[in-house]
């Protein structure tokens, strides 16, 4: 069995160890070494306002075994696209097949091409500079494709050094490397980063004053006031959720940071291996919290049974797995088989650790049914069995809406507007994050955390139930957590 600790040293070797990028770097200088394939994306996609300048800058061209080339037709192409699934469409299919992108029947005017074609001046250093104006505004990919020859000619390898910079001009001439539909994402982060600090600090305070007033138990009688008191035990997964929320404030921080540094600078590469190793804590740690609450662990029982613990050992592992993929997707070029490949099995394994998370609700739903259905006077756990139920509903909603709804929405939102997929994702995230800290925050009388303890059994049979009616008794050899 593969134990926690392995499976976060994993999650934080891969983030470490595996190529990592940003989102995208608005000015690089790209050398591709003996590429064989005949289409290749370089950079983008990348939004230029009427304001934006593009600057392409090519040195050092060759081809391998160049005097067997009695034809040699290549380019870089700098193409506007309406969405980024229409570039995605075009650069599959060119792929797939010998169209040249360039002579394809279809009017490009808005094409910024260097043609490479001459092999007599492959020696001479290409730079373009190109303004943008209102008409040719929009969301540009630049790729390179060798039309001749063919697509199916491994021999003849190409090599070359390119510099791009992209930037966006406002009225005053300062520069800005984000893409027209992310420039609004370092203050849409820095703001959620500010919410979420709010949300953390409020957590802890409420914890702090549950727990002072859980240490003045001692000093409270027996009766109603001890009963009070108990009520608002803090327990281990309310350290938990702390961990939780004070690592997703840090996650949007340095998110925010990220997007900032490419405004600045066009790179956020310094940030980029600090919020990986963020995120992929973050994830464990939402997962593991998520599962905890659904089983009822440390509230309900201090362990957790054999199946719990083999969908628990099971999604951490799928979440190295997840990091890993996500890493990959964002090094490997778009269109691409490999991309493809790895991008379904990121979605598939996010969605199979979202699944997985639900069986534990769903069990303990079935065992709260079960004695309800023996018990009709208890009447705290029917309580407990309707928020359990709402419990399941918020977390199929969250996910439902994160990993498709957004998802689809992303695919049709105008380029200038993609900075709402960001919007929606987090506002989802934040709303789900206060719905579950309120419901399972420690009060007095909160039914989710309300378990009776055997003093308690005089008196009060219809208001609660004992670890046994649950059948959730330790047995020999059951280890906790």
């Amino acid at each position: 069995m593969i134990s926690p600790l392995l499976t976060l040293v994993l999650t934080l070797l891969t983030s470490l160890l595996l190529p990592t990028t940003t989102a995208f770097n608005a000015h690089d200088t790209i050398h591709i070494s003996l590429q064989s394939s005949h289409v290749i994306h370089i950079a983008g996609g990348f939004g230029f306002a009427p304001t934006g300048k593009a600057t392409l800058s090519l040195d050092s061209f060759s081809i391998q075994q160049k005097e067997d080339v009695e034809t040699f037709k290549a380019f870089f192409i700098l193409r506007k696209y309406s969405t980024p699934d229409a570039f995605l469409e075009e650069y599959s299919e060119a792929l797939d097949t010998n169209r040249c992108l360039v002579e394809d029947g279809h009017d490009h005017h808005n094409d910024i091409l260097i043609d490479v074609s001459d092999q007599e001046k492959w020696g001479e250093k290409k730079e373009i500079d190109y303004e943008f104006d209102a008409e040719s505004s929009g969301l540009y990919y630049l790729m390179f494709q060798r039309c001749e020859p063919a697509a199916d000619d491994k021999h003849h390898k190409v090599s070359f050094l390119l510099h791009h910079h992209f930037a966006n001009y406002d009225s005053s001439g300062k520069e800005d490397h984000l893409s027209v539909g992310e420039q609004p994402l370092p203050t849409l982060y820095f703001i959620f980063g500010l919410l979420y600090l709010v949300a953390a600090v409020s957590w802890v305070l409420g914890v702090r004053r549950a727990k002072a007033s859980e240490f003045g138990s001692g000093s409270a009688g027996r009766g109603v006031a001890a009963r009070a008191v108990r009520d608002v035990k803090v327990h281990h997964i309310h350290h938990l959720m702390t961990v939780l929320i004070a690592v997703k404030a840090v996650t949007v921080f340095a998110d925010a940071i990220k997007w900032h540094y490419i405004r600045s600078t066009g790179s956020g590469e310094a940030w980029t291996v600090i919020y990986y190793l963020l995120a992929g804590f973050k994830g464990i740690a939402l997962f593991l919290v998520l599962m905890l609450i659904g089983s009822g662990w440390s509230f309900v029982k201090p362990f957790l049974g054999e199946k719990e613990k083999k969908v628990f050992f099971g999604v951490l592992f799928l979440q190295v797995i997840d990091n890993i993929a996500l890493l990959v997707v964002q090094e490997t070029t778009p269109g691409t088989n490999a991309y493809m490949t790895w991008e379904n099995l990121f979605r598939f394994v996010d969605m199979c650790c979202c699944a997985a998370i639900l069986f534990p609700i769903v069990w303990q739903i079935r065992a709260l049914e079960e004695v309800v259905q023996e018990n009709d006077k208890a009447v705290r756990t029917i309580e407990k069995l309707t928020l359990f139920r709402q419990f399941y509903i918020l977390v199929v909603s969250y996910i439902y809406f994160t990993r498709i709804v957004v998802f689809l929405i992303t695919t049709t939102l105008p380029y200038s507007y993609a900075y709402w997929s960001d919007l929606m994702s987090e506002g989802a995230t934040l709303a789900f994050y206060v719905v579950v800290g309120w419901k399972f925050r420690p009060k007095e009388r909160n039914p989710y955390l309300m378990v009776r303890s055997d003093s308690d059994d005089e008196g009060d049979e219809e208001d609660g139930l004992n670890m046994e009616e649950f059948g959730l008794e330790e047995s020999e050899g059951e280890e906790g957590l």
